[in-house]
């Protein structure tokens, strides 16, 4: 079946937003660009939890709700404590760790994360109450042990820019690399529902890697759902099968010039031939038990 709009053909106006709106704020595809490279960072302590195997797979975001202003992310529960680890800034000897100016605000069933500094950034993890939070905060204070000194930002300057991020922000700017394209993706994680896990980082200030395990589901036919004309990414192009390049997007840095354009490149890697069982459980991290126990009901109380 043909598709009705083509690359010659016009789309109608707003169109794509209905369909699949993408984030047009720069502070809202920053935020969601550092929430994609800290669910890769998420990946790795998920594989030192006590059930940990190579061969099942890890998911972080179980589903995404795109809105035009806004995102809803839905989480694997345990992936929640890892996360939040790895997006709230940690200030640690002069540098600062996670999304500067990244706060949240708790319900009981919820929990928002936006930035200070441009509270209009936001997204939403239904699902995401107290109790997960608490146990998130007993995952952190185990991990944040091991630095041995540094200090939780959000603590520091909940209503403002600690002066650590503010410093980070005027030399470095809060997301490093081609961060809409990064958004974009975010925005269309569920193309890689069926793989073990994905990993992603960044080659400069234009391109973004993203890779997984083996060919499910096959590079060719995530590049042809990326660059679709309806839900794909604005201004995707497929070069090959696992390249696409976005002619009109030019990453803003700190250069005196604008880089560009931006790239997307597939890329695998083997399959684990074995479960790691073993060296997963002799590997496994204090934290997680912090974690189990203040689920329980028997950790520290936030």
């Amino acid at each position: 079946m043909r598709m009705p709009f083509g690359p010659d053909l016009e789309l109608p106006p707003g169109l794509r937003a209905v369909l699949l709106p993408d984030a047009t704020a720069r502070s809202q595809i920053e935020l969601e660009a550092g929430i994609l490279d800290a669910a890769t960072q998420a990946i790795h302590h998920l594989h030192r939890h006590p059930d940990g195997r190579l061969t099942r797979p890890v998911v972080v975001i179980r589903s995404v709700t795109p809105l035009r202003n806004r995102l809803q992310l839905h989480l694997n529960p345990v992936a929640v404590a890892p996360l939040l680890y790895e997006l709230m800034p940690f200030g640690f000897d002069g540098e600062v760790s996670g999304i500067c100016g990244l706060r949240a605000r708790q319900q009981r069933r919820s929990t928002e994360l936006f930035l200070i500094d441009v509270p209009t950034a936001r997204v939403e993890l239904p699902g995401v109450g107290r109790a997960a939070w608490c146990a998130a905060a007993a995952y952190r204070e185990v991990r944040d042990r091991e630095l041995g000194t540094g200090e939780y930002l959000a603590s520091v300057a909940p209503d403002r820019l600690a002066a650590a991020e503010e410093r980070v922000l005027a030399a470095y700017g809060r997301v490093f690399g081609p961060t809409r394209i990064a958004s974009g993706f975010l925005r269309r994680i569920a193309l890689l529902r069926q793989a073990l896990w994905t990993q992603t980082w960044t080659t400069g200030c234009t391109d973004l890697n993203v890779e997984w395990p083996g060919d499910d589901p096959r590079h060719a036919h995530v590049a042809l759902a990326l660059a679709d004309p309806l839900f794909g990414i604005p201004g995707a192009e497929i070069r090959t099968s696992t390249t696409l390049h976005f002619p009109a997007a030019r990453s803003a840095c700190k250069h005196d010039t604008l880089c560009g354009p931006d790239r997307l490149a597939l890329r695998s890697s083997s399959l684990p031939t074995g479960d790691g069982t073993a060296s997963f459980r002799k590997g496994a991290r204090p934290e997680w038990e912090a974690w189990r126990q203040a689920l329980a009901g028997r950790g520290h109380q936030h």
